[in-house]
Protein backbone atom coordinates (compact mmCIF):
# COMPACT_ATOMS: atom_id res chain seq x y z
CA UNK A 1 0.00 0.00 0.00
CA UNK A 2 1.46 3.33 -1.04
CA UNK A 3 0.95 6.61 0.86
CA UNK A 4 -0.65 8.24 -2.18
CA UNK A 5 -3.27 5.50 -2.30
CA UNK A 6 -4.04 5.79 1.42
CA UNK A 7 -4.29 9.56 0.96
CA UNK A 8 -6.78 9.01 -1.88
CA UNK A 9 -8.88 6.60 0.22
CA UNK A 10 -8.86 9.00 3.17
CA UNK A 11 -9.74 11.96 0.95
CA UNK A 12 -12.72 10.05 -0.48
CA UNK A 13 -13.83 9.10 3.04
CA UNK A 14 -13.52 12.70 4.31
CA UNK A 15 -15.34 14.12 1.29
CA UNK A 16 -18.27 11.78 1.96
CA UNK A 17 -18.79 13.09 5.50
CA UNK A 18 -21.90 15.28 5.76
CA UNK A 19 -20.99 18.89 6.43
CA UNK A 20 -17.28 18.44 5.71
CA UNK A 21 -15.00 19.47 2.90
CA UNK A 22 -11.62 17.91 2.25
CA UNK A 23 -8.54 18.45 0.12
CA UNK A 24 -5.02 17.03 -0.06
CA UNK A 25 -2.11 18.67 1.69
CA UNK A 26 -0.73 19.69 -1.71
CA UNK A 27 -4.03 21.32 -2.72
CA UNK A 28 -4.12 23.17 0.62
CA UNK A 29 -0.54 24.43 0.24
CA UNK A 30 0.67 22.35 3.20
CA UNK A 31 4.24 21.45 2.27
CA UNK A 32 5.59 20.20 5.60
CA UNK A 33 4.34 16.63 4.98
CA UNK A 34 4.05 15.01 1.54
CA UNK A 35 0.84 13.03 2.14
CA UNK A 36 -2.31 13.88 4.03
CA UNK A 37 -5.70 15.51 3.95
CA UNK A 38 -7.13 18.73 5.32
CA UNK A 39 -10.68 18.49 6.65
CA UNK A 40 -12.90 21.50 7.28
CA UNK A 41 -15.84 20.86 9.57
CA UNK A 42 -17.72 22.64 12.32
CA UNK A 43 -15.76 25.84 11.73
CA UNK A 44 -12.45 24.07 12.35
CA UNK A 45 -9.69 22.91 10.03
CA UNK A 46 -7.79 19.75 10.91
CA UNK A 47 -4.83 18.18 9.14
CA UNK A 48 -4.31 14.42 8.96
CA UNK A 49 -0.87 13.23 7.87
CA UNK A 50 -0.49 9.85 6.15
CA UNK A 51 2.61 7.70 6.61
CA UNK A 52 2.89 4.08 5.49
CA UNK A 53 4.96 1.08 6.52
CA UNK A 54 5.39 -1.33 3.61
CA UNK A 55 4.07 -4.86 3.59
CA UNK A 56 6.72 -7.50 4.29
CA UNK A 57 8.85 -8.02 1.19
CA UNK A 58 7.62 -4.86 -0.52
CA UNK A 59 10.17 -2.18 -1.39
CA UNK A 60 9.87 1.43 -2.43
CA UNK A 61 11.72 0.46 -5.62
CA UNK A 62 8.51 -1.23 -6.74
CA UNK A 63 6.98 1.31 -9.10
CA UNK A 64 3.35 0.30 -8.84
CA UNK A 65 0.98 -0.13 -5.94
CA UNK A 66 0.62 -3.85 -5.26
CA UNK A 67 -2.68 -5.57 -5.95
CA UNK A 68 -5.08 -5.32 -3.02
CA UNK A 69 -5.26 -8.26 -0.62
CA UNK A 70 -8.79 -8.77 0.61
CA UNK A 71 -9.89 -10.45 3.81
CA UNK A 72 -12.42 -10.25 6.58
CA UNK A 73 -13.52 -6.72 7.32
CA UNK A 74 -13.22 -5.36 10.86
CA UNK A 75 -16.43 -4.35 12.64
CA UNK A 76 -18.06 -1.22 11.29
CA UNK A 77 -18.08 1.94 13.36
CA UNK A 78 -20.96 4.37 13.53
CA UNK A 79 -20.15 7.66 11.82
CA UNK A 80 -20.78 10.33 14.46
CA UNK A 81 -22.32 13.70 13.70
CA UNK A 82 -19.41 16.02 13.00
CA UNK A 83 -18.36 18.73 15.41
CA UNK A 84 -15.11 20.65 15.75
CA UNK A 85 -13.90 18.16 18.41
CA UNK A 86 -10.81 16.33 17.09
CA UNK A 87 -11.82 12.99 18.63
CA UNK A 88 -15.15 13.20 16.76
CA UNK A 89 -13.43 14.09 13.47
CA UNK A 90 -10.93 11.25 14.02
CA UNK A 91 -13.73 8.74 14.62
CA UNK A 92 -15.83 10.01 11.70
CA UNK A 93 -12.88 9.78 9.27
CA UNK A 94 -12.02 6.24 10.28
CA UNK A 95 -15.65 5.10 10.44
CA UNK A 96 -16.21 6.40 6.90
CA UNK A 97 -12.95 4.80 5.75
CA UNK A 98 -14.17 1.46 7.12
CA UNK A 99 -17.57 1.93 5.49
CA UNK A 100 -16.03 2.33 2.04
CA UNK A 101 -13.38 -0.40 2.46
CA UNK A 102 -13.84 -3.38 0.11
CA UNK A 103 -12.03 -5.67 2.58
CA UNK A 104 -8.42 -4.46 2.49
CA UNK A 105 -8.43 -3.23 6.11
CA UNK A 106 -7.67 -5.90 8.72
CA UNK A 107 -7.83 -3.70 11.83
CA UNK A 108 -7.92 -0.14 13.10
CA UNK A 109 -6.53 1.33 16.32
CA UNK A 110 -7.90 4.79 17.19
CA UNK A 111 -5.41 6.81 19.20
CA UNK A 112 -7.90 8.86 21.20
CA UNK A 113 -9.51 5.69 22.63
CA UNK A 114 -6.25 4.25 23.99
CA UNK A 115 -5.78 4.38 27.78
CA UNK A 116 -2.56 6.29 27.11
CA UNK A 117 -2.80 8.06 23.73
CA UNK A 118 0.45 8.63 21.83
CA UNK A 119 2.06 12.07 21.58
CA UNK A 120 0.04 12.97 18.48
CA UNK A 121 -3.14 12.41 20.50
CA UNK A 122 -5.50 11.87 17.58
CA UNK A 123 -5.26 9.57 14.59
CA UNK A 124 -5.21 5.86 13.88
CA UNK A 125 -3.07 2.96 12.83
CA UNK A 126 -4.75 1.10 9.98
CA UNK A 127 -3.42 -2.41 9.34
CA UNK A 128 -4.12 -3.93 5.93
CA UNK A 129 -4.44 -7.60 5.02
CA UNK A 130 -1.26 -7.38 2.91
CA UNK A 131 0.72 -6.60 6.09
CA UNK A 132 1.25 -2.90 5.41
CA UNK A 133 0.25 -0.24 7.93
CA UNK A 134 -0.95 3.31 7.49
CA UNK A 135 -0.42 5.83 10.26
CA UNK A 136 -2.96 8.64 10.09
CA UNK A 137 -1.84 11.35 12.49
CA UNK A 138 -3.38 14.68 13.37
CA UNK A 139 -0.80 17.37 12.78
CA UNK A 140 -0.73 21.14 13.05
Amino acid sequence: MRPARVQHLLLDAAAALPGASARTFADAGHERHPFGVVVDTGGRTSRWQVAVLNAPGETWADETDPAPVLGEKPPAMEVPALTSDLAIVERALIAQLLATDPGEIASVDLYSTRPTPPAVGHGATVTFHDGSRAYINHTR
